[in-house]
C-alpha cells in the first residue's frame, strides 16, 4: 500500500514537472522580472480588441491568455510599458499602438479599458487591485511578434492602485497571414485541409487589374500544383477589400479573376477548363476591415478545389 501511495506521489510530479516545462516552453513573452502573478487565465479560442489609435480597435482571435500581476516595489506603470515595448522590439516585433490614457478612451459606447480590454476574463475570484484596474488604466501598450506559426499580440494595461503598481497583460497567438509564401507544399497543405488556399502574392496596382510582373514566380508555383492535379478542376476567387464602391469591387475582383485565368492559360500552359474565374468582391473578409492589417488580409487571390 505505502509503495503505491509512492508510485501515485511520483506520477503526481512528474505530471506536475511536465506543465511547469511546457508552460516554460510555451512562454510568448516573459513576465516582467520580480512580478507576482494573481492569476494566470488561459481562455482559449476567442476574440481580442487592440486599441490601435485612440478612435480605433482591431479585433483579433486566437488563443487569448490573460494574466494579471502585481509589479515589483517601487516600479512605475510606465515601466512597464517601456519594458514591454523593449522586449517586444528585441524579438523582432513591431509596435502597434503606445497610449497614456487608454483608460478614458471611448470606443462607440464603450471605455476601452474597462468594457472591451479586461472583460473576458474567466471568473474565480475578483481582487481589488484587478476590479480597479479597469478604471485607472491609462498606460497601455499593444505589439505583434510573427513567427512560423503564429502571428502573436501581446497588449498590456497598467497603473498604480494604492500603493501597488498592477498590470494585465494578454497574449493572442492567431493564425498568421499567409503573404509571400505560396509554394507547391503551401497549396498540397491548404487544398488537403481546407479545399481552398489564399495567395498573396499575385500584385496588382490600385483599382486595376492587370497582374504585376511581380506575380510570376507564385503564378509559376500555381501552374505547377495545376499541372500535378489534372485532374482536378478549381476555380480562381478575386477578393476585395471594402474600400470604394461594392458594385465596383465584385466588378475588380472579377476581372482581376479573369486576368489571373488569362495568363495560367496562355503564358504558362494550364489547360482552360481546368480553372474558372470568380469575383466576389469585399463579400468574404478574413478580417476586419477596419486595419490596415485587416485590409492587407482581405486582398487575395484564392485557389478553391471545386
Amino acid at each position: 500500500m505505502k509503495n503505491l501511495k509512492k508510485l501515485f506521489v511520483l506520477l503526481a510530479l512528474l505530471i506536475a514537472a511536465s506543465q511547469v516545462e511546457a508552460q516554460e516552453k510555451s512562454e510568448i513573452i516573459s513576465l516582467y522580472q520580480g512580478s507576482k502573478v494573481e492569476f494566470d487565465d488561459a481562455i482559449g479560442f476567442e476574440k481580442h480588441h487592440i486599441l490601435v489609435n485612440d478612435t480605433l480597435i482591431q479585433v483579433v482571435e486566437g488563443n487569448v491568455r490573460r494574466q494579471f500581476c502585481y509589479a515589483p516595489a517601487k516600479k512605475s506603470s510606465y515601466e512597464i510599458i517601456k519594458n514591454y515595448e523593449k522586449a517586444i522590439k528585441a524579438k523582432g516585433g513591431s509596435i502597434i499602438n503606445i497610449s497614456d490614457k487608454a483608460g478614458n478612451i471611448e470606443i462607440g459606447d464603450n471605455y476601452f479599458v474597462r468594457d472591451l480590454f479586461t472583460k473576458e476574463r474567466i471568473t474565480r475570484y475578483n481582487p481589488y487591485s484587478y476590479l480597479q484596474l479597469p478604471n485607472y488604466a491609462n498606460d497601455y501598450l499593444a505589439g505583434k511578434i510573427s513567427t512560423s506559426k503564429h502571428d502573436i499580440y501581446i497588449t498590456i494595461a497598467a497603473t498604480r492602485i494604492e500603493d501597488d503598481v498592477v498590470y494585465t497583460l494578454v497574449t493572442v497567438e492567431a493564425e498568421p497571414m499567409e503573404m509571400n509564401m505560396v509554394t507547391l507544399n503551401v497549396l498540397n497543405d491548404g487544398i488537403a485541409a481546407e479545399g481552398k488556399v489564399a495567395i498573396y502574392d499575385i500584385y496588382f496596382d490600385s483599382g486595376k487589374h492587370q497582374v504585376k510582373k511581380e506575380s510570376s514566380n507564385a503564378l509559376k508555383v500555381i501552374a505547377g500544383y495545376l499541372k500535378n492535379n489534372a485532374n482536378k478542376k478549381f476555380l480562381i476567387v478575386g477578393h476585395t477589400d471594402n474600400t470604394g464602391n461594392f458594385e465596383s469591387n465584385v466588378k475588380l475582383s472579377q476581372n482581376r479573376a479573369n486576368a489571373v485565368v488569362k495568363m495560367l492559360v496562355s503564358e504558362y500552359g494550364v489547360i482552360a477548363n481546368q480553372i474558372k474565374p470568380y469575383g466576389i468582391g469585399s463579400t468574404s473578409p478574413k478580417m476586419s476591415n477596419l486595419t490596415e492589417d485587416g485590409k492587407a488580409r482581405n486582398r487575395r487571390v484564392e485557389l478553391v478545389e471545386r
